[in-house]
């Protein structure tokens, strides 16, 4: 169990809100519009990213295509789709923690809005796409955060879903970096300081 830390830095989907559902089911629908096959581990290239990156720097069956009309499509495939859950433990970590919260999202501010709701504001510091020119996995998403915040990267706790997300917190020199299994299994997020089964679990630490 690690030590009480001074912030905690906390992933948005995946993590906080149970939205990896909903996110495959924009890509698969868009797939499906544009004619190309979609597997589970070309789904998996996306996930803690920003789609955008992933578009402009991955192999994949969208070679050649223009990034911004890909990203327009993939919004377009969001309408009409239920907005997701919070995630099992996601309101009593956030009420309940007696450090600064950060935010940290390869999402948009609207998106963290329409998921967290007045949880929100609860947050000391958000920091989503539009604060960075490099998404997770590069650090400055956490980087970001924790100049923000004013604290020493060690001492912080940082609390991810994915693989992208665990790097991006590892290699800002964040002390703890906590995996929650679930869009992952365990040993696809053996980066983690720490992986845990759920939220509870870190709620616990803090």
């Amino acid at each position: 169990m690690p030590d009480q830390p001074a912030a905690l830095l906390l992933d948005l989907d995946g993590t906080l809100v149970d939205s990896e559902g909903f996110h495959r089911q924009v890509f698969r629908n868009w797939f499906a519009a544009r004619g190309w096959d979609a597997d589970e581990e070309l789904l998996d290239a996306f996930t803690g990213r920003r789609a955008d990156d992933v578009l402009a720097a991955d192999p994949g069956p969208w070679d050649g295509e223009d990034v911004s009309v890909m990203t327009a499509e993939l919004l377009a495939h969001t309408a009409g789709l239920p907005a997701p859950k919070l995630a099992p433990g996601a309101a009593e970590l956030i009420t309940g923690a007696r450090v600064p919260l950060a935010l940290v999202t390869s999402a948009t501010p609207d998106w963290a809005r329409t998921c967290l709701g007045e949880l929100l504001d609860r947050f000391a510091v958000v920091v989503t796409r539009n604060e960075v020119s490099e998404g997770k996995p590069h650090p400055e998403p956490y980087a970001v955060a924790i100049r923000a915040l004013g604290v020493a990267a060690a001492s912080c706790l940082a609390v991810e879903d994915a693989p992208a997300g665990v790097a991006s917190a590892v290699a800002a020199g964040v002390g703890t970096v906590v995996a929650v299994r679930g869009t992952f299994a365990a040993e696809q997020l053996s980066g983690a300081h720490v992986v845990v089964a759920s939220l509870d679990e870190v709620a616990g630490w803090l």
